[in-house]
């Protein structure tokens, strides 16, 4: 069966994969701790709903120029010391700085480091992929994924914190632990993990070369990577699912507590729906959608989307009665989508150069990605639910670029020419 194949994965899992997904907790339980309350925290401070659309499109700015960088970073550093290096700048600097915000501005300087968290995203996912056995890449995400999930029970002490402190002091608190827990896994990542064998043929490659000299090589990959057409589809697929998860992110808070008067504290609630959710799904109907591979579960995720979005929006009912529906429906289309579409773009990758073809995908991906943030600010500027029928129109574009590629496969594999 397919969720003792699971379990199996997890326990059969040695070396950078291990560490990877088992320190994966000490960044998700802090970022589930504060994630909900992001928006609401700086709606707090004083900004408004354009500001906040504003922070976000800031840092896929940011994030866009380091992943211009972060192929040619990753190899001359190696995987290893990359990671380190630019956890610490992109996430323990910024916790330090959202921690003693005083007004947007605060917010503006931690996107510029936060928009570092580019490069070790490339170098990060080169040590999870890279020595991992691709026959279980797609189980591995599912556990990344799952590790995050179980994170999310810790929550009701955010709300808890919030409700008893009001927002802006918990917020601080927040963050400070936040600054522990991820400085302290970032170091425990570092010790066990080690180079990957590809990290260290691209270590003796591109000794004595210069930054500059290793971007210079990208010229012959670029036209390389826009013939593929696995990667030209996985481009795509990445590109709008990172402007709706963008969206989701920053503008659920402030439709569910401004527009459907949801107390704050409860926003600390539904990423525990949530979780449950998703557990339940990856361990009793993962198993069994698993023989219909990558298309099928997919459209019927984008579906799902659809119709969360539909349900938040228009379902006569409670307000309450409508997040939780949304909350449920979200949850089932994010365990069909999202462990598939990282999968994709990890079969798609060049082994030999997966560092370098993660960051042009990801620049380009990043790159159109930016406007999303502020426009959806505009949008909800005028009308809070503006933001989500932007959502189901790139759901309705997703929709189709997944149903006419054909190289997506009902084995769960990338089809061959």
């Amino acid at each position: 069966m397919k969720q003792q194949s699971m379990m199996r994965t997890l326990l059969e899992l040695r070396g950078n994969p291990k560490a990877c997904v088992l320190t994966e907790p000490l960044w998700g339980i802090p970022h589930s701790l504060y994630m909900p309350f992001v928006s609401v925290y700086m709606l707090a401070l004083g900004a408004n709903d354009i500001q906040v659309g504003l922070v976000a499109s800031l840092t896929l700015l940011f994030r866009t120029c380091t992943a211009a960088l972060s192929g040619a970073i990753t190899d001359k550093l190696g995987r290893k010391r990359a990671t380190l290096i630019f956890d610490l700048l992109s996430w323990s600097l910024p916790c330090l700085l959202w921690t003693f915000s005083q007004n947007i501005w605060w917010f503006y300087f931690a996107a510029v480091f936060n928009g570092l968290w580019q490069v070790t995203e490339n170098s990060w996912t080169c040590l999870l992929v890279e020595d991992a056995e691709k026959d279980k890449m797609v189980n591995i995400y599912s556990w990344i994924y799952l590790s995050g999930q179980l994170s999310v029970f810790f929550a009701p002490l955010s709300g808890l914190l919030v409700g008893n402190m009001s927002i802006i002091p918990a917020m601080r608190i927040l963050y400070a632990f936040s600054f522990i827990s991820m400085t302290a896994k970032f170091i425990i990542l570092y010790v066990y993990c080690d180079e990957t064998k590809v990290g260290k043929q691209r270590l003796k490659d591109t000794k004595g070369m210069s930054i500059f000299s290793v971007l210079a090589e990208y010229k012959e990959l670029i036209p390389r990577f826009f013939r593929s057409g696995d990667m030209v589809m996985a481009m795509s697929i990445s590109v709008l699912f990172t402007a709706i998860t963008m969206i989701m992110q920053d503008f659920f808070g402030i439709y569910a507590t401004k527009e459907l008067m949801a107390p704050e504290r409860y926003l600390a609630f539904f990423p525990i729906i949530r979780s449950a959710i998703m557990l339940v799904f990856i361990f009793l109907i993962q198993p069994r959608i698993a023989r219909f591979g990558f298309k099928g579960p997919m459209l019927v995720g984008i579906v799902l989307y659809v119709l969360s979005h539909l349900t938040l929006l228009y379902l006569p009912v409670p307000s309450l009665t409508a997040l939780i529906l949304y909350t449920v429906l979200e949850s089932c289309a994010y365990g069909l989508v999202m462990p598939r579409k990282d999968s994709i773009v990890a079969l798609c990758l060049d082994e030999k150069e997966r560092a370098r073809m993660t960051s042009i995908m990801t620049v380009v991906v990043l790159g159109v990605s930016i406007p999303f943030g502020y426009i959806a600010g505009l949008l909800s500027d005028r009308n809070r639910a503006l933001p989500f029928l932007l959502n189901i129109g790139l759901f309705v574009v997703a929709f189709i670029v997944v149903l006419t590629a054909r190289r997506l496969s009902k084995n769960a594999n990338m089809e061959t020419e």
